[in-house]
């Protein structure tokens, strides 16, 4: 670097350099220095190169399922019948399977309905309300409806899930599809096997008659009659 600045020194004060760069002496200068830096650099040395340490493998967390809700309110679509006898199928198969001996609604929840007569249009409207053994009237709060109506005509069914948990609450929205379009049975998780799962037992033969033997006709017997008694003679 020493070296450098000699030859600076020696190219300022040199008496042949241009007479051009005496007014502009500051500007003259820089070039060079500029000059003598590069002729002067000579080779750098080369630094180390670091290596980065490999990063750790992080587990990634799995995003939650993002899979939407089942809309609470359900439009059936071609319900078969009358809405007197769409209710009659739907009460039948929610009380043999939903409510039946071992179903899974008997302990913990109530079926309550209400039904207008046919004459009126039969509208009806079934609840299954959560059982509530702390109150003199257990039937708590609503967790599931039925609402079955007469309208221009036709029927409508409406199934909504008030309070009911997943995936019950589809199951019982299948099970009132399958039934007011007229099919008959339990299946799945929402109910139990006893409405429409036993097959008929095949009928055996009749045996045949058997003739009732007849019995001999007892002949009642005629008694003789008794002779009279012979009068006993008169004292005079």
């Amino acid at each position: 670097m020493r070296g450098c600045e000699s030859d600076l020194r020696l190219a300022l004060r040199a008496p042949g350099r241009p007479a051009v760069c005496r007014p502009l002496r500051t500007l003259c200068a820089l070039m060079v220095v500029g000059a003598a830096l590069t002729g002067c650099g000579g080779a750098q040395p080369e630094l180390p190169t670091m290596a980065l340490p490999a990063m750790p493998k992080l587990d990634v967390p799995k995003l939650p399922d993002m899979t939407p809700p089942p809309e609470p309110v359900v439009q059936h679509d071609q319900p078969v019948g009358s809405p007197t006898e769409i209710y009659s199928r739907v009460a039948r198969g929610a009380n043999s399977c939903w409510f039946g001996g071992s179903g899974p609604l008997k302990k913990d929840y109530i079926y309550h309905a209400e039904a207008d007569a046919p004459s009126r249009g039969g509208k009806a409207e079934i609840t299954i309300h959560k059982r509530d053994p702390s109150q003199p009237n257990p039937r708590g709060a609503k967790a599931f409806k039925v609402k079955i109506d007469p309208v221009d005509g036709k029927t409508t069914l409406v199934t909504e899930n008030v309070g009911m948990p997943e995936p019950m609450a589809s199951g019982m929205v299948s099970d009132v599809g399958r039934w007011a379009k007229g099919d008959q049975g339990c299946a799945g998780s929402s109910t139990v096997a006893g409405w429409g799962d036993a097959k008929p037992a095949a009928e055996a033969p009749a045996a045949p008659e058997k003739k009732a033997a007849k019995k001999p006709v007892k002949t009642a017997k005629t008694q003789a009659p008794k002779p009279a008694a012979a009068a006993k003679p008169q004292a005079p």
